[in-house]
């Protein structure tokens, strides 16, 4: 019984590391409100994007059929889009500059395995406590380490430009509009290629209970390899944080 066990728990252990190829958030800062100059703010949460390695990976000849790319058709297809767990810090450098930071893993049963990211930016807060906007620029790395995961494998890297157009309507909640821009590198099954992800999410920060803020977001995205397949990419988030 116990080497049954054993087995059982490497049987499930392999089947976990089936799991996703990276999921590319964007956008990876949202700086919602000129935020506090003196308090790293934590969150955590979980956020949606597209696996770029998905049009080559689902072209291998020896995929299934029903995982092949299929771009608008399946824009919710797991083979194309993830969930990512996020867990980000702010830290305040001056009252108006902040630096961003974060880890990425694969929501997986529901373990981050086996695609991981990090990244790192900066933003800078222009205007009053009321109404402002926030540029910011970020760069991301990350991999499912080679494995033949669900749309993948791959790996990616790139750079990521956006800005934050932010309202307090009262103190404790943030209201924002954050278009996004970002060219990013990638391998799979051996070949390179560039993308670009662009798009948009409204966005909506206040304060619940225990924590300073939750934060909730929306929006929609456009991806496009540079090959030419491209898809449509719809965008979701929720992080809590204090």
């Amino acid at each position: 019984m116990h080497s049954r066990s054993l087995l059982l728990l490497l049987a499930t252990a392999l089947g976990a590391l089936a799991g996703c190829a990276p999921t590319a958030m964007g956008p990876m800062v949202m700086r919602l409100g000129p935020g506090s100059p003196d308090k790293n703010l934590a969150q955590l949460g979980v956020r949606t994007g597209p696996r770029l390695s998905a049009p080559t990976a689902g072209s291998q000849q020896f995929i299934n059929e029903s995982d092949r790319f299929r771009g608008d058709d399946a824009s919710f297809s797991t083979q194309q889009w993830g969930m990512a767990l996020d867990a980000a810090i702010t830290w305040p450098l001056t009252e108006r500059l902040h630096l961003h930071t974060g880890l990425q893993g694969e929501f997986f049963l529901p373990l981050p395995i086996p695609g991981y990211g990090l990244y790192a930016g900066a933003s800078y807060y222009v205007g009053s406590e009321q109404l402002g906007l926030a540029p910011a620029v970020a760069l991301r790395g990350a991999t499912d380490f080679g494995l033949n995961t669900r749309g993948g494998p791959g790996s990616i890297f790139g750079a990521e430009a956006s800005c934050a157009f932010t309202l307090q309507p009262e103190k404790g909640v943030s209201l924002g509009l954050v278009p996004f821009f970002s060219w990013q590198g990638m391998a799979s099954h051996g070949q390179t290629d560039t993308a670009v992800y662009y798009g948009g999410v409204v966005a909506a920060r206040f304060t619940w209970g225990w924590l300073d803020n939750v934060e909730l977001s929306g929006g929609f995205g456009r991806a496009k390899i540079h090959e030419g397949a491209s898809w449509n990419v719809p965008i979701m988030g929720v992080r809590g944080g204090r």
